[in-house]
Formats: C-alpha cells, sequence, structure tokens
C-alpha cells in the first residue's frame, strides 16, 4: 500500500508549485503557473485530483528513466544562462567544468547524485588539491545552477547541494590561497624602474588607477581626458574581444588622473596617440593585447625577478591602489566609486583593514 500525503501549494518567486511524499520520499513539481488567486483555485480544483490520480495509477514517475546526466544538462545550463553571464564568467564556468567536475559527475543522472557525494567531492577538493573555501565555493556553484535550472524544469526534485556538508577554512599551508600582500612604493619604483616604453607605462597606469587588466588593455584614446584629467571606463578586452559589458553594473566608471601618473601617460601618447585607437599595444605587432595573460608572461614576471621584488599577480597593482588610498585616509566611498565595486560593502569586506585609526584619544571621553 502507498504512503502519500495531500499535496500542498507554496510559491517559489512568482510561480506555484506543490508538494507531497510518496512512500517517505519528498516531491517538489513546479506548476508552470503565475501565483495568483485564480491559479491557486485551478490547482486545487483540476491539477491536484489529476496528478494524485497518475500517482495512484502508477504513471506520474515515468518519465524518470529519461532524467539526463550531469554532462548532458550542463551543456543546456550553459546554454540558458549564456545571454545573462559575460563571456569572461561563462568561460570561468566551463573551465572550472572540465577541470574539476565532468570527470567525477558527467557520466551520472542527475536524480542519482546524492548530498553525500557533493560532501565527498568538495572534501576531495580541499584535502587533495589543496583548494581553499572560496576557490571550492565558486567551482561548486556552477553545479548548483545546473541542479536549480533541473529542478525549475521538473527533471529533478531537489538539489542535493543544500543538504551537502558545509565546509571550513582550513588552516592547511598548502592550500592556494591569493591574499592581498600590497606593493609599498620602493617596490612599485623598483619594478618601473626596470621597464621602458610602453611596458613601463602600462604596469605605471595599473598601478595608479586600480584599473582590472581587461579595462586597461581595453582602453582607447577617445577615453583619456587630458584637459579634465579623467579616464573613463567604458568597456573591456575579454580573450581578444573588445567588450561593453563590464564585470559589475558600478564598473563603468570615471577614473581621476593622479598627478603620478600624467607624465606615463604622456609618454605612452607619444608611442601610440597618432594611431587613435587603444591605448597600450604591442610593441611586437603593433595590434591591441589579447588577454591579461600575455601582460604577466610578456612584461610582469620578467620585471618582478629583475627587481628582485617578491611575486604577486598582476591583480595585485589594483588592490595595491584602493589599499593604499583607504590607508592614507580617502574617503571609503570614493575610493569604492572610482574601484567600480557594486557598493561600499564589497569594498570594506575586502580592504577594511586598510582604514587606518583617525583619533588616537578614542573612547578616552569615557574616561
Amino acid at each position: 500500500m502507498h504512503k502519500i500525503t495531500q499535496p500542498k501549494l507554496f510559491s517559489r518567486g512568482s510561480k506555484l508549485w506543490i508538494r507531497f511524499s510518496f512512500n517517505n520520499q519528498n516531491i517538489r513539481k513546479p506548476l508552470n503557473l503565475e501565483d495568483t488567486k485564480e491559479n491557486r483555485k485551478l490547482a486545487n480544483l483540476q491539477i491536484i485530483p489529476q496528478l494524485l490520480l497518475k500517482v495512484y495509477e502508477g504513471t506520474f514517475f515515468e518519465n524518470t528513466n529519461n532524467v539526463p546526466t550531469v554532462d548532458e544538462y550542463m551543456i543546456r545550463s550553459f546554454e540558458l544562462h549564456k545571454g545573462s553571464r559575460s563571456d569572461s564568467t561563462n568561460l570561468m564556468y566551463k573551465r572550472n567544468y572540465n577541470k574539476h567536475i565532468k570527470n567525477i559527475f558527467g557520466h551520472i543522472p542527475l536524480d542519482k547524485i546524492t548530498s553525500e557525494d557533493i560532501t565527498h567531492w568538495q572534501n576531495n577538493l580541499k584535502e587533495t588539491e589543496h583548494l581553499a573555501k572560496g576557490s571550492i565555493l565558486r567551482i561548486r556553484s556552477c553545479l548548483n545552477v545546473m541542479f536549480e535550472d533541473a529542478i525549475e524544469n521538473d527533471l529533478i526534485q531537489k538539489n542535493p547541494i543544500s543538504k551537502a556538508k558545509k565546509l571550513r577554512e582550513t588552516d592547511n599551508p598548502k592550500v592556494r590561497r591569493i591574499k592581498l600582500k600590497p606593493f609599498n612604493l620602493m617596490e612599485i619604483k623598483a619594478i618601473l624602474n626596470i621597464l621602458e616604453g610602453s611596458d613601463k607605462n602600462l604596469i605605471a597606469t595599473l598601478f595608479y588607477t586600480g584599473m582590472r587588466a581587461g579595462e586597461c588593455i581595453g582602453l582607447k584614446w577617445e577615453y583619456v581626458d587630458f584637459n579634465k584629467k579623467t579616464i573613463a571606463i567604458r568597456e573591456q578586452m575579454v580573450n581578444g574581444e573588445q567588450k561593453q559589458i563590464l564585470k559589475t553594473t558600478k564598473s563603468q566608471r570615471t577614473i581621476p588622473i593622479i598627478e603620478t601618473l600624467i607624465p606615463y601617460l604622456e609618454n605612452q601618447y607619444k608611442i601610440t596617440g597618432k594611431y587613435n585607437s587603444y591605448v597600450f599595444l604591442t610593441e611586437r605587432t603593433n595590434k591591441h593585447y589579447h588577454s591579461a595573460g600575455k601582460i604577466r608572461e610578456q612584461i610582469w614576471i620578467k620585471a618582478l625577478e629583475k627587481a628582485n621584488v617578491p611575486y604577486r599577480n598582476l591583480h595585485q597593482t589594483r588592490g595595491t591602489f584602493i589599499s593604499t588610498l583607504i590607508s592614507t585616509g580617502e574617503d571609503i566611498n570614493f575610493v569604492s566609486k572610482i574601484a567600480g565595486h557594486e557598493n561600499v560593502k564589497v569594498t570594506l569586506e575586502k580592504y577594511s583593514e586598510y582604514i587606518p585609526i583617525q583619533n588616537l584619544n578614542f573612547g578616552n571621553c569615557f574616561g
């Protein structure tokens, strides 16, 4: 004898769903209807009775053998979200899937993956591949989105990630974390003194604007205003393609040109200004840089080695600019704005340790 509970309606977003249990198995199903008074009435009078009839007849679960594998449905999930993600985000998701997920889960049907499977997998990433908690969560988000898509399309009833064990951060020194370690002024000067020409001007621009590398190599002279001393960020270079879609909604912004940067930009204008296109062109081909990886390989690594400066990744030029402004007392709201952060909360989460103590007598009024 089958055990079934009376289906109940609930809302998820603006859509109607039903839930019930069948032989101690919790079932959730989208009705593909807006949550309105009329649709709730329709569901109670027609849809739920028809559903119960299918359950008792044994036809409700007939399509369970047609559940696609993770590999099959991940392709569909990537396609579904292609229009709402930047190219760089799409590329990151695909790389993470191919490197960390496909060989483990790709061949398994969606409904056969359990929370325990997810827990074992993420523990392995932590213990064997020495990945930090944040990195694992970013990799896992690819799976999470796919499972949610499958639920919306009535292919599975629950997301196994929702019941996976929580990760805690590890103290293992082998874990690959990228922690901000700002360059000091002596290190910046040492690096720039090693470089010449466009290479020097490019790295100086990264250090003295806080631009993301993709924004810098995608910068055109039309967005540089020497009279107003501003740089307008409107585009970025992603894998060789110029994109007007930036990382966040606040990434489109105007950065003031500080006095220290002016001679570097003036020198660069003498080199590429006549082309009236990109500010930075490769010396070898006189074309724009394809990606930030080329700067790292061709300029950055060699410069740090020659300058005898401990290695940090190229993105830390941006972190250096932001943290230096904050530590010297610049208004954090303004810094957040020119950094292109989504809001000041993001800035505080990343850089709060650099906020100076404004008043060393703080609290003495209570003494």
